[in-house]
């Protein structure tokens, strides 16, 4: 019942209230969006951009700020391969017990270091651990950024083991139209796209960027 409520709320959120502020869901026809938060990792994201290009399939990364001014290379590198960009805030704090102000500060801060190491201006944004509430849903949309959330995710922050991952994608195989939620620092993560992706596209599905 939890997650129905939350679902009609982001369907109301995109579809009603401000559609060009919000996103959690595609349309079916535009595929599937797999995105990817808390990086540039230097151990793992180049891993992943590998098997990403060998895939034809670009992604959406969700970047933290302070690594990418820690990594600028590995930041362009991502843009330069196709794939969209959009902030996670400058140091993965949670927005919701941030004031108007401060929110607008980090967004901007997180958002400069992105074009500084990409030439990429986005104002894309997903929030930390997704936390969200009514004021900094106000605060992103009054700030000019588009908040993504997400309709899928197999909970890989856990770094529960490979096989648990793997069970969970499994039970859901997604559907045209998710925006899963996935995470590039994490080496299971990396281990279970490797096995589930050629078979995701053999079953006949499409990838894209936001």
């Amino acid at each position: 019942m939890r997650e129905l409520v939350r679902n009609f709320a982001k369907d109301l959120l995109q579809h009603a209230l401000i559609p060009r502020s919000f996103l959690w869901r595609m349309p079916r026809e535009a595929g599937v969006a797999l995105t990817f938060d808390d990086g540039p990792d230097p151990e793992f994201t180049p891993a992943l951009l590998d098997l990403l290009r060998e895939a034809r399939v670009r992604a959406t990364f969700f970047l933290i700020g302070r690594k990418v001014e820690a990594h600028p290379t590995l930041a362009a590198r991502i843009a330069a391969e196709g794939h969209s960009l959009g902030g996670h805030s400058f140091d993965h704090q949670v927005i919701t017990s941030m004031s108007r102000a401060a929110l607008g500060a980090d967004l901007q801060r997180c958002r400069a270091a992105i074009r500084a190491a990409t030439g990429v201006d986005t104002r894309l944004f997903r929030p930390p651990k997704g936390e969200v509430n009514l004021a900094s849903i106000h605060g992103v949309h009054s700030h000019g950024y588009r908040l993504v959330h997400w309709s899928l995710t197999y909970s890989d922050y856990r770094r529960d083991g490979l096989e648990a991952l793997l069970g969970r994608m499994a039970s859901r195989p997604p559907r045209p139209g998710e925006v899963i939620l996935l995470h590039d620092d994490n080496p299971y993560t990396l281990q279970a796209l490797s096995d589930v992706l050629p078979r995701w596209k053999d079953a006949g599905l499409e990838f894209a960027a936001l």
